[in-house]
């Protein structure tokens, strides 16, 4: 390569590595050289797939850095660099058993926040000093990370030597199972698990829910591998106890390892994903359109990494800035949700977080006291600060007229006989006052009647 080219390729790759997180550069671009052909930049990979790896997850900041050195058309080409290396690409290359896990699943990747931080922690020792008969149930609803840590737990482990991994989904544990035992061959699938894994992740395995020769096949699978040092990841929507349809012995055996559940992300994990993800792609959100999107958008990480793709693609097609109102008109199309849904939301996000509760719980017919007193301070606060009537209330929690007037009284009388209640529900008052700043809220800071 002439001085040229040379130069080019380091100021290329330079950019590149400015508008990308550490861990992506190094494992996707370090490597790639750089030559022009015929006025089209030419990027030059390993192998097919990095091409199109790089080509699906990266094309977009690619052009935008060619357009940046006057290109504008760019390209790959396949240069082997003779005998593949089995690290160079951070996946299990098993292709007997089990899917391939996926390189984007980092812990650099993996943005952190109280939602999350334990399972994090746990996910960080785990790599760092691999336990013998260690077992993981991450738990938690759709979206919250349970596949990113368990697949970057994998990933560090194969760099470190353990390539021995074994990755099924639950529906893939089952299909290979059926498909073993009416071949005759089951013992061979069972054996080739227990003496050819170091670690086995199964993902999603509240799928195996009512599958009970399943179940009770991997409940001696499970005792087989803790038993002689290996270590076991699973996940799922829901906690042992809650399994419904699932055997008890497998069920003792999953409440006997480490159980680690992931939340909801909260406002200040939001805003973190969000700048996260926009600056992946090259771009720093203005201050106002983060704190507006993490105000509305109070779903998953995959919808909100899904809007802020979406703003992104609607400037560049527009061809104007990202802003707020850019923001607004996206959500207005994409959701159905409105301000006013969304400031129930941040009510009971903050009331079942204050108290410990599911969202679930707190909606449901159960009278216990912890219940029943989380019920009544949502009740008390969304009728205090909003603009909703009693009989919007009884709408929402589904209860009589009468029944939301029994509990605005009766959690008056409590704030004004328990002066440690009052304080710790002025203090939650004011979180969820602070995080939405950008609802109007009616006499947010005074006292008022309730008008019973």
């Amino acid at each position: 390569m002439g001085r040229g080219l040379s130069n080019l390729e380091d100021a290329f790759k330079g950019a590149l590595k400015e508008r990308l997180p550490e861990a992506v550069y190094r494992v996707w671009f370090s490597e790639v050289g750089v030559n022009v052909k015929d006025r089209k930049l030419i990027l030059k990979v390993a192998n097919e797939f990095a091409k199109n790896w790089i080509k699906e997850n990266y094309q977009e900041l690619i052009s935008a850095v060619a357009q940046d050195f006057g290109f504008h058309e760019w390209d790959f080409q396949v240069v082997p660099r003779g005998k593949p290396e089995q690290l160079v690409i951070p996946y299990s290359p098993l292709e007997v058993i089990g899917r391939r896990l996926s390189p984007r699943y980092t812990f650099e990747d993996f943005v952190v926040g109280k939602c999350n931080e334990l399972a994090y922690k746990v996910s960080l020792r785990f790599v760092e000093e691999p336990p013998k008969g260690g077992l993981i149930y991450f738990c938690g609803n759709f979206g919250l990370g349970k596949t990113h840590l368990s697949q970057a737990i994998a990933n560090v482990l194969y760099k470190k030597g353990f390539h021995r991994v074994f990755y099924f989904t639950g529906q893939d544990f089952l299909t290979y199972l059926m498909k073993y035992l009416k071949s005759g061959s089951l013992d061979v699938f069972k054996t080739k698990i227990q003496e050819g894994c170091d670690l086995l992740i199964i993902d999603g395995v509240h799928f195996l829910s009512g599958k009970e020769f399943t179940q009770v096949e991997l409940a001696f699978l499970l005792d087989y591998l803790l038993d002689y040092g290996k270590n076991v990841i699973f996940t799922s929507l829901k906690l042992p106890k809650d399994m419904v349809d699932f055997d008890s012995t497998l069920k003792s055996r999953l409440n006997a390892g480490l159980i680690v559940k992931l939340h909801q992300p909260d406002f200040e994990t939001r805003k973190r994903i969000i700048r996260f993800k926009a600056k992946k792609l090259g771009y720093n959100f203005p201050y106002d359109v983060v704190e507006y999107l993490a105000r509305m958008v109070r779903g998953d990480i995959r919808q909100i990494e899904s809007i802020v793709n979406g703003l992104i693609a609607r400037a560049k097609l527009l061809n104007e800035p990202i802003t707020v109102l850019l923001a607004k008109e996206l959500l207005s199309e994409v959701s159905e949700a409105n301000e006013e849904a969304q400031d129930l939301e941040v009510f009971v996000e903050r009331v079942c977080k204050f108290f410990g509760i599911e969202r679930s719980s707190l909606f449901s017919n159960s009278r216990k006291r912890e219940l029943m007193l989380a019920r009544q301070v949502l009740i008390y606060l969304l009728k205090k600060h909003t603009q909703r009537s009693l009989k919007e209330l009884a709408e929402i929690f589904r209860k009589e007229h009468s029944t939301i007037i029994y509990h605005l009284k009766s959690i008056e009388k409590k704030l004004s006989e328990d002066r440690a209640l009052k304080f710790k529900v002025e203090l939650l008052t004011r979180e969820i006052l602070e995080e939405y700043q950008g609802i109007s809220f009616e006499n947010a800071s005074g006292e008022e009647d309730l008008n019973l």
